[in-house]
């Protein structure tokens, strides 16, 4: 075999775009969470591993540090990825990129075992497009943030595959393996579930055994029960009970929800033909969903409808949220990326197939490297903590004004408190209310968040941040 010919076997295998993705993502693994995008997500996230490594481990406790002068006990999702950064700073001490490289290895072993599920009954043409449309969509960027998002999808669908082996073989450890990462992804987040919809066709298919539909169904049965008990139960017991019931977002109703779609279906639409595949990657998405139509594979369009459909009931239930919170979009990129590989390898010119792949990789890695890198005011935000260790103890309780219940300038800051508006801040009633509970500074993060001047003592003053003393130090 000569040179050109191993190289280009080594193209074909999908095993090295994931090791070569892999090795890009690494660029920066260690920087701070504070690219623009979703740096509130990733720092309430590691607030809460932070927490379970200096306050208390228990799992079923997660504590943010914006109750004031409350416990900061919230409830949220299962926080898998959060005990994880734990776990590995028992190790190593804690440090907030972990959380990236955690999701960056479960990230890579989900492409793996999604290719090899679409290898398994649609070929390796279709694996191998559908493998690399999903690395270069919104997966690209997302699967190195310290979000829950990509890495439960992982699970679920490294969990789906060994489904579909128990299916096929019928072996225990297969249908074990199925369950314990179904949950595990599902508790991680719960959008993640709708990827697992895709069992409803081996369930419905004549050909395999009652038996061993009856143990999935029945295994998959309790992965709901967990799910109703820790987000129906839990969560709520812990927000009422520890006050914090506004932190985390359980949704609207699906009312409420539609009529919020409805209102803004221009930009929730641009969700899904812009966000997670870019323009050119929607074509061949939109190309590949008319030639499955026209060919009547219906197997094909079903496997992409029932995770697509359960999506869209996220969508209604979470209503205008994914304006803003795009990785809400993550959840559907890998349905869109079968169906544009899938449609891929209906195309018999191999030249065009390429050229495709080659022009969606460009514009979708292009269009993220701006989460590569780090941007002033944001920047400025990693030099917080020392400064507040020389004008304050560890213990005292702070506010920074921002956005209200914003992580990021207090997991910086690393204090407990307050994340405040402007407008609050301005007031001084509710300057003389924080004191009263406890509040020691405020921290107005210029640049960022809006400058503006208290009536109180200054302690510290530099081009990001004003320090002010609310109670006699």
């Amino acid at each position: 075999m000569n040179v050109k010919s191993g190289a280009a076997q080594y193209f074909k295998d999908i095993r090295f775009w994931i090791i070569l993705f892999f090795i890009v993502r690494l660029y920066g693994i260690t920087f701070p969470p504070l690219e623009v995008g979703h740096n509130w997500r990733q720092t309430d996230g590691l607030m809460i591993a932070r927490n379970f490594y200096e306050r208390d481990s228990n799992i079923f406790y997660p504590t943010v540090d914006l109750g004031g002068e409350k416990t900061g006990i919230v409830g949220c999702e299962f926080p898998l990825l959060n005990y994880l950064v734990y776990l590995v700073s028992l190790a190593f001490g804690y440090e907030h990129w972990y959380g990236r490289i955690i999701v960056l290895i479960f990230s890579s072993i989900g492409v793996f075992f999604f290719h090899r599920l679409i290898r398994k009954f649609f070929g390796e043409p279709a694996a191998f497009n559908a493998s690399i449309l999903l690395m270069v969509s919104f997966w690209f960027s997302y699967s190195r943030k310290n979000i829950p998002d990509v890495f439960a999808i992982s699970l679920c669908i490294t969990g789906l595959y060994f489904a579909f082996e128990y299916f096929e073989k019928g072996k225990w450890k297969h249908l074990l393996l199925y369950f314990i990462l179904g949950l595990l992804g599902c508790l991680a987040k719960i959008s993640a579930a709708t990827v697992l919809t895709i069992l409803l066709l081996p369930v419905l298919d004549k050909a395999n055994p009652l038996f061993r539909k009856a143990w999935l169904v029945s295994f998959s049965i309790v992965i709901l029960a967990a799910i109703y008990g820790w987000y129906f139960v839990w969560v709520p017991y812990l927000n009422e009970t520890y006050g914090l019931a506004g932190h985390f977002f359980m949704g609207t109703t699906f009312h409420e929800g539609w009529q919020q779609v409805v209102a803004h279906g221009s930009v929730i639409l641009k969700r899904f033909y812009d966000t997670p595949m870019k323009y050119t990657g929607f074509a061949v998405f939109a190309a590949g969903l008319f030639l499955v139509i026209r060919k009547k594979h219906w197997i094909v369009l079903a496997a992409f409808l029932l995770p697509f459909i359960s999506y869209l009931l996220i969508i209604i239930k979470t209503g205008s949220s994914i304006i803003g919170d795009t990785y809400y979009v993550i959840t559907v990129v890998p349905c869109m990326a079968f169906m544009a590989g899938y449609g891929l390898s209906l195309i018999e010119n191999k030249k065009i197939v390429t050229a495709a792949l080659i022009i969606v990789s460009i514009e979708g890695i292009a269009a993220r490297m701006y989460d590569f890198r780090l941007r002033q005011p944001y920047k400025a935000l990693a030099d917080l903590e020392g400064i507040m260790d020389g004008v304050s103890k560890r213990n005292d309780l702070i506010a920074v004004n921002g956005p209200f219940d914003n992580p990021t300038g207090m997991y910086f800051a690393h204090r407990r408190g307050w994340s405040l508006t402007n407008e609050f801040l301005a007031d001084p009633n509710n300057l003389n209310d924080i004191k009263s509970k406890g509040c020691k500074y405020i921290v107005i993060v210029r640049k960022l968040y809006g400058d503006m001047d208290l009536a109180l003592p200054k302690v510290h003053e530099s081009e990001y941040f004003k320090i002010y003393a609310v109670a006699d130090r």
